[in-house]
């Protein structure tokens, strides 16, 4: 069949978020290779997400060249609306697998980032739901029709269930878990020993991932706009929102890690003084010199350990220690007996018609 207007549109839509999309994962997989740090389950989820977004895209070629979506329902032959329905269901398949791929490697990559104890069994708790949601909506899929042929082809008698039924409420599912993915590392990030205006940056990456909670809830609107009298021609929308939603999430999930490919872009932490005479103070507050070597104890334990693992992440040290060295370090600062301070206070005064400092 002559593909139609609508179609051509949602390939091109489509086409474009799935490049950019694989773009960023690449660019993900530069940024671990060029800092050192390890892939994790963050990263293989991923790559495993960008394939199956690669399948859906192929899925939705196949849907607007043989399967008559975008087209009115009675321009249809049979055999047209058999591959219709064939891909509608190849279609939930894929989604229903992508969709906790992306938010459990996201929430792999806070656990990477965020090692408090309190923080990492919460995350492990929100990624054993998203798991077992995910496995019991696949499952319900597969079971939605029995014989699962009579989903697609009509004339076989069999027992469905409600399919809009289980696509909404799978829907509401992942507009809560976007919500949670959204908030959980802002209290995190304003816990960080950094300048507000870098924890400020921070928080407008992660915030990027709030389009992503507008696709989920603007989804679940489209799905109400599918008309069972001529479903090809008015699942339009519904389609494609359902490759828009992933490709967003994907391309949001990389960006923190593709930020380390670009240390001079960073939100500059300090006042730059450009006239002279200026004074530089720095006391046991603003010293990089501070080094305390017994443990962390106290309140400030967790932001301390956060902000130690979130340092590595965003300057390219490599993930957690497992080199001979940092272990050898580590193994010296635990067995310290006292602590062991340096503390920088000096005021430098420079001026642009002496060649002299006076500290």
């Amino acid at each position: 069949m002559a593909l139609t207007s609508r179609g051509k549109e949602m390939v091109c839509i489509v086409s474009v978020l799935v490049g950019l999309s694989f773009i960023a994962v690449v660019l993900r997989a530069i940024a671990r290779l060029k800092r050192r740090v390890r892939f994790g389950v963050d990263d293989y989820l991923s790559f495993v997400s960008i394939i199956l977004l690669l399948g859906m895209l192929i899925e939705l070629g196949l849907w607007v060249t043989i399967g008559g979506n975008g087209a009115h329902q009675n321009s249809l032959g049979n055999s047209t609306m058999l591959n219709f329905y064939k891909i509608f269901l190849a279609n939930q398949f894929t989604y229903f697998l992508l969709c906790p791929a992306i938010k459990i490697s996201i929430i792999c990559f806070y656990r990477r980032v965020f090692t408090t104890k309190t923080f990492q069994w919460t995350t492990l708790g929100i990624n054993i739901l998203i798991g077992l949601w995910g496995a019991a909506i696949f499952l319900a899929c597969a079971l939605q029709c029995r014989p699962l042929r009579a989903f697609w082809d009509h004339s076989v008698a069999g027992q469905c269930v409600d399919g809009m039924t289980l696509i909404i409420t799978n829907q509401a599912f992942n507009v809560l878990m976007d919500f949670v993915i959204l908030i959980l590392p802002i209290p995190m990030i304003w816990g960080l020993h950094r300048a507000w205006q870098d924890k400020l940056a921070l928080n407008g990456v992660f915030a990027l991932g709030a389009f992503v909670c507008f696709a989920s809830i603007y989804r679940i609107v489209v799905l109400f706009w599918i008309d069972n009298a001529d479903t090809t021609y008015t699942v339009y929308q519904a389609t494609l929102w359902t490759h828009v939603e992933p490709s967003i999430g994907l391309i949001c999930s990389c960006l923190p890690i593709i930020r380390g490919l670009f240390p001079r872009f960073k939100v500059p932490s300090h006042r730059r003084y450009r006239s002279a005479p200026y004074y530089i103070p720095t006391d046991v507050s603003t010293s990089q010199f501070v080094v305390s070597a017994g443990p962390a104890k106290g309140p400030g334990a967790g932001a301390t350990a956060a902000a130690h693992e979130f340092y590595k992440m965003d300057e390219g040290l490599g993930s957690r220690s497992t080199s001979t060295d940092d272990r050898d370090a580590s193994s010296f600062f635990a067995h310290s007996h006292s602590p062991m301070d340096i503390t920088v206070r000096t005021d430098i005064k420079i001026s642009e018609d002496s060649s002299k400092s006076h500290v």
